[in-house]
C-alpha cells in the first residue's frame, strides 16, 4: 500500500516578513561576594548589569534588559554599540545566553 498524499512544502518565512532575530547574550558572572551578591554585566553591551543572590534571577533581569535595549536601539533606528566579548576574569564565570526578540 502506498500513501498518494501529496507532499505539502512548508515555508520556513513567509516572504517579505522579517525572520524573529535571536542574539548572543555573553553574560559574565562574578563569584559571590562577602553577602553572597553575585555580579554580572553583559560583555558585548556593558550598559547591562545585574547583581543578586541567585544565578537565576539576574540572569532572568539581564535578558530582559538586554531584550529592552536591543528593542530601544532598533526602533529608534541607531546601531547597537557592541563591544567584543570580554573574557572571563579569575574567579569569574560566563554563561552565553540565546535571546529571541
Amino acid at each position: 500500500m502506498t500513501d498518494e498524499r501529496p507532499q505539502i512544502d512548508l515555508p520556513i518565512a513567509d516572504h517579505g516578513t522579517m525572520p524573529v532575530p535571536v542574539y548572543d547574550c555573553h553574560v559574565i558572572l562574578s563569584s559571590p561576594d562577602d553577602n553572597g551578591t553575585i555580579h554580572a554585566r553583559v560583555s558585548t553591551l556593558p550598559e547591562i548589569t545585574a547583581s543578586g543572590n541567585s544565578e537565576r534571577h539576574i540572569l532572568q533581569a539581564i535578558v530582559k534588559d538586554f531584550k529592552a535595549a536591543i528593542i530601544r536601539y532598533r526602533e529608534a533606528g541607531e546601531d547597537i554599540p557592541w563591544q567584543d566579548a570580554a573574557k572571563p576574569q579569575a574567579g569569574e564565570t560566563q554563561r552565553w545566553v540565546p535571546v529571541h526578540l
